[in-house]
Formats: C-alpha cells, structure tokens, sequence
C-alpha cells in the first residue's frame, strides 16, 4: 500500500492518477478518446507556454539566470520541463550523475558499474566485479542503481544491466526476500573522516576516507553492537569478542573466519543520505496474505510457525502449520496469555541477567538447552544467553516460570515504567516478535525517543485483554 500523499504537489499527483484510472475504465471507447485527445490539448497548450517562458528567461543577465536555476531546482517545475523535452541537462549527463551517486556503495562490496550508453530512452550499464562473498545481494545492488536513476533521470524509459552478478535462490521469508525502502538519514552529512555513528534504524554509520558506509549495528561474531568498538582507518573492532572488519571491504572479518558485517545500501546525493532497510512487518498481523511456505492466501487469524535455528516467525496457512509443526527446525507458537499480578523479581536479580534495558523478553531454547534474554533495539531482537543459576533463583521466586513452554512462549518483562510498577507475564512468542518490530518501527534518534515508551504502552494495552491471570 503507497503511502498517504503529504504535500499538495503529491495530493495533485495521486488526483491525476486516480481520475486516468476513471477514463480507462469507461465502457465507451468513443469518449476515452475523446477525453485523452481533450487532456492531450492541454498539456501541448501548457507545454508551449513554458517554453515560452523560458525562452524569454535565456541570456546572461544574473538576475534571469537566477530565476531560471531556482526554477530548474523546483520539483514541480523540473518535472514539466523534462515532459516537454526543456530540462537543460541532457539525460545521459544525468544518468552519470546517478551512478556517480551510487558508486561508492557499489565501491564498498567490490564492484562498479559502467554507462554503456543512452539510446532511445533506454540506458545500457555493465556492473563490473562479481562482489564475491558480498552479503548485499544482486537485487540489492541493482536496487541501489535504479533508486538513483530514479531521482536524477525520472523520465529514462528503461534500464539495461549487463554482467549483473548471478541470481541466487532466495527462500521465502529470508533477510533477503523482505522488501526495503529507501529513508533519510539525517545528520549524516556531518560526519566527520575517521568518525562513526550509531544512527536510528539500528544502523552504524562510518566515515572512512570520505565515503560514508552503513551497516546493521550487531557483531557478526557475538550480540554485541559494534558501533561500541574501535575504529581505525577502516577497520572496526569489536569491544566484546574482539573481532576486527574491514568496512571499505564490505565489512569482512579480517581473521579469515568467513565473518562479515550486514551491509546497508546508502546513496549520498543532492537531496542528502538515504539508506534502504527492511519494511516493518508487524508479524502477529501481516499485510501480505501468502503463506511463507507455500503460495496458499491467508486469513487474518493465520497460524504461525518459530523457525528454531534463525528465531524468526513464518506466517503460514493451516496447511502448513499442520504439516510443519512437527518438523525439527519449527515450533508452533504459543496460545496462551498469562499475566503475573504478584511476580516477584528483585533489583540483584534482574542486575545479574546483565540485560542493559529495562524491557526484554526470555525463553527457554531447545536448541541450546538454555535460557535466552531477548530485548528489543532499533537493529531488531538483541539476543543473550542467561546463567542458568540466576534463572533458577528467579524460578524459586515464581514457580509457575517452571512451566514455560519451550520455543513456544516466553516471560515479557518491563520495568520501563517512571513510576518503578512494573509488567510481566507469559505471552506466546509471536506476541514477543510483535513487539520488538513494533519497536524498530518507532526508534527515533539515539535513545529511541518518546515514541518507543508509547510503542510499547500500546503493546501491552492490546495484549492486556487476555483472560488468563495468575497469581
């Protein structure tokens, strides 16, 4: 679903849209003809007064030249000049001015591309190097491109790609299956050579020799964020496990243990950074209606399925979730809402956890045969293992913990509350999800702003309404 139009300009545009839309479905040919005859009128009308107009602006006169840029700078008005052929840059000269856009990101991961030629309306572009062992995929890349070619040379009629780098088979569901879309990231620009940032989006942004490079915000090696390690040149160690990256090499793992950062696309361009990251699925209530495992539609109370080894939730039909809840590698999610009235978790306990937030969530694994912590962060869910002992203590405490299905659902702790109550109950795991992508969702700045704290009241107002309570 687009979003909804936010200035007059792309009200206008959504009008115009909607009413083409109108004429192409009236049953009467005659006046579909007449009616794009008539809009064909105007707009040749309307063409030929601007050109007019800018012809009278020609000269050397500084005053009209200025007029004329700020015109040119106009998105409105660039978008007339380049239907009626008046834009007075030529399209190739703006296809490189793309593509010089995107070349470091495509730099960055072992590549580059080169400009074949414009012909017809038509560009032809050769990628060059293979980005061996690059975690952004052939789709990312060339979704990179046309995202630039877009905002330089909307009026390109379409785009060759020569020596793309092979297709690979991407499961349903997978980190590189989900859709992106492009946002701004503000502040960028001002980050100094040498220097980098955590920024929202749970991202950490670099500045190395002037080129500014983005990545997920979590050491390949361990859950800790990187963005707490040591940068020098180009390389970026991490504070917890000590591993070293080579950020102008894609993030590799210099040790040679096949490691590597999560690279982020990023354009640097006239209308500042941009960085493509993962859509927002709230998983408890998708807007796709297809089963993650197979092409089968989906009802709005669908199943759905932990995938053990990624702690990932599948959306899934009912098919499916019969047919795949006993295999090894998934788990039904849980059913049960039970809300903890009198829990007792006292402040040396929870220290002892060592979880650096006052909201988290905590599961027994099969696959690890151990305690999980889970807490949310702008980058997703952040993972951790507990001692068993200090879970143990805890369970001591509150012996209904000792039932907690495994995989299946989890204890939800907060004690993000100013007034010192805090929540706590046992949620199926699905719900967990839902909330650290209702998190990701609202992170805002640094800290995450004020919009996590009300992310996080609506969560527990809607889960709230289940009817099992326990003592």
């Amino acid at each position: 679903m687009n979003d909804p139009a936010t200035t007059p300009q792309e009200a206008l545009a959504a009008r115009v849209q909607e009413l083409t839309a109108q004429v192409d479905a009236m049953p009467d040919a005659a006046a579909r003809e007449l009616v794009d005859e008539l809009a064909g009128a105007i707009i040749e009308m309307y063409g030929d007064g601007l050109q007019r107009i800018f012809a009278a602006l020609e000269g050397d006169d500084p005053a009209i030249a200025g007029v004329r840029e700020r015109l040119t700078q106009d998105g409105v008005v660039a978008s007339l000049m380049l239907m009626h052929d008046l834009y007075p840059v030529s399209l190739e000269t703006r296809v490189r001015e793309a593509l010089q856009e995107v070349r470091p990101y495509l730099e960055s991961h072992g590549g580059d591309v080169e400009l074949l030629g414009v012909a017809d309306g038509v560009a032809r572009l050769r990628l060059l190097g293979s980005c061996d062992g690059c975690g952004a995929s052939a789709a990312t890349l060339k979704h990179g491109i046309e995202e630039a070619i877009e905002a330089y040379a909307p009026d390109l009629l379409g785009l060759e790609v020569q020596g793309a780098v092979p297709a690979r088979t991407v499961t349903p569901g997978s980190q590189e299956a989900r859709e992106k879309t492009w946002v701004p990231l503000e502040g960028a620009q001002e980050i100094q050579r040498g220097h980098m940032v955590r920024a929202t989006q749970g991202l950490l942004v670099a500045n190395i020799a002037g080129t500014l490079l983005a990545y997920e915000d979590h050491c390949a090696g361990c859950p800790a964020p990187v963005s707490d390690g040591v940068l020098l040149g180009g390389t970026l160690t991490c504070a917890a496990c000590g591993r070293a990256y080579d950020l102008p090499r894609a993030g590799r793992s210099t040790g040679g243990e096949g490691l590597q950062l999560t690279p982020v696309p990023l354009l640097r361009g006239k209308d500042g950074v941009r960085v493509a990251v993962e859509a927002v699925d709230d998983v408890a209530g998708r807007q796709d209606a297809t089963c993650e495992l197979c092409p089968s539609g989906l009802s709005d109370d669908h199943r759905h399925l932990l995938h053990l080894d990624e702690r990932r939730i599948l959306c899934v039909c009912e098919t499916c979730w019969s047919i795949h809840s006993g295999d090894p590698e998934y788990r039904p999610t849980g059913s049960r809402t039970l809300w903890l009235e009198d829990f007792t978790l006292p402040d040396d306990v929870w220290a002892a956890f060592n979880i650096p937030t006052g909201l988290a969530f905590v599961m027994r694994s099969s696959v690890t045969g151990g305690m999980v912590a889970l807490y949310p962060s702008p980058a997703g869910a952040t993972e951790c293992e507990l001692e068993l002992a200090e879970w143990d203590r805890l369970v001591e405490l509150n012996p209904v913990l000792d039932r907690i299905e495994p995989d299946a659902e989890a204890l939800i702790v907060n004690r993000l509350p100013r007034d010192g109550s805090g929540e706590y109950v046992i949620a199926p795991i699905d719900q967990c999800y839902r909330l650290v992508g209702l998190i990701k969702e609202r992170w805002e700045g640094i800290s995450g702003g004020d919009a996590v704290e009300g992310a996080v009241g609506e969560f527990f107002d809607r889960l709230r309404p289940g009817p099992a309570v326990a003592a």
